[in-house]
């Protein structure tokens, strides 16, 4: 148990940025909260300091209507090369983007996922059902994912109110939140 909490302790490896007054997207994180979060992975409303300093790098990022992954460089995955520059792949999809040095000389670090993709991979890390959604990418495409995603964020107000009230992290499921 010790070795959890000092794991728990040390800077998140992952940051999911979500809308903070979408009853969907709360509802997201808390059923991440009860299917245990993976380690280094944090939590952080696109209403907060987090996802300010994000955008402030990256101004694009703030008008995406979408959850949003910062993956940190040290949670490179053995064995997975580093995604190439968007410039690089003009072809590739919208949902994995690299994250590149910005006009205002700051370098982010690490990958951005939005949409589909990031939903697949925090879900593949979860300890539920829902980890099998992440099968979805090997035989779905993207763009197709994405359109479904895109379809239920339009419809999320209307998702959200079928799903009760917003929850309230208890104290020990606060540490999972940057601010």
């Amino acid at each position: 148990m010790k070795a959890m909490d000092e794991r728990e302790t040390q800077a998140p490896r992952a940051i999911v940025f979500y809308d903070g007054d979408c009853a969907l997207c709360n509802w997201a994180v808390a059923k991440c909260l009860s299917r245990g979060v993976p380690p280094g992975v944090r939590f952080a409303s696109q209403a907060g300091e987090a996802f300010e300093r994000l955008a402030a790098g990256r101004p694009d990022l703030a008008a995406l209507d979408s959850m949003l992954l910062q993956i940190l460089p040290s949670t490179r995955e053995p064995g997975r090369r580093e995604a190439a520059p968007l410039a690089n792949q003009p072809e590739r999809s919208a949902s994995s983007v690299r994250v590149t040095e910005t006009a205002s000389a700051s370098t982010l670090p690490g990958e951005i996922k939005v949409r589909s993709e990031a939903v697949l991979w925090l879900a593949a890390r979860l300890n539920g059902p829902e980890r099998w959604l992440a099968l979805l990418a090997r035989v779905v495409p993207t763009v197709v994912l994405d359109l479904g995603y895109r379809l239920l964020a339009r419809h999320r107000a209307w998702v959200g109110r079928r799903l009760g009230v917003c929850p309230v992290p208890t104290p020990e499921q606060r540490r999972y939140f940057l601010a």
